[in-house]
């Protein structure tokens, strides 16, 4: 079986399944329409696939392109968060933020930002920086004490 007979058989099942993980059926589509694209850019790895093998591939991929657009809107996100961050606060709350963020590790500054940034959950979280939800969660309640101590 190829891959257009697959995305065919099963592109309801890739289109559900992106919207379980994304809750945009518009982002949804996009990523079972990208994830069909880079099938289609390679689709000599598929010639010794069943058709198991191939939509196991699409679900894997379809849940990627969620991680990579999400870690793309991390990067745009900050990058917006900075501009405003700089036009609207005063000088003093500018010192005394960066002052308190300065006090996390990056990996802990980069947990507090997909989570209050992205409003992402710990398994989202958990998935696009290759740790455990619950690694995420202590990361979150050390970094959220650490501040408390100093505010």
């Amino acid at each position: 079986m190829n891959i257009y007979m697959v995305y065919q058989k099963y592109n309801k099942d890739f289109i559900a399944f992106a919207k379980s993980i994304i809750h945009n059926d518009n982002l949804a589509l996009d990523l079972v329409q990208d994830a069909y694209v880079s099938a289609l850019e390679r689709e000599e790895i598929f010639e010794n696939m069943n058709e198991y093998q191939i939509k196991g591939w699409f679900f894997t991929t379809i849940k990627n392109k969620n991680i990579d657009n999400i870690r793309k809107q991390s990067r745009m996100s900050y990058i917006e968060m900075s501009d405003i961050f700089e036009e609207t606060e005063g000088f003093e709350e500018k010192i005394v933020m960066r002052g308190l963020l300065d006090k996390l590790s990056e990996k802990n500054k980069k947990v507090l930002q997909l989570k209050y940034e992205m409003n992402l959950n710990s398994r989202q979280i958990g998935e696009i920086l290759g740790i455990s939800p619950s690694t995420v969660r202590s990361r979150l309640s050390a970094s959220l004490k650490i501040l408390r101590n100093y505010i």
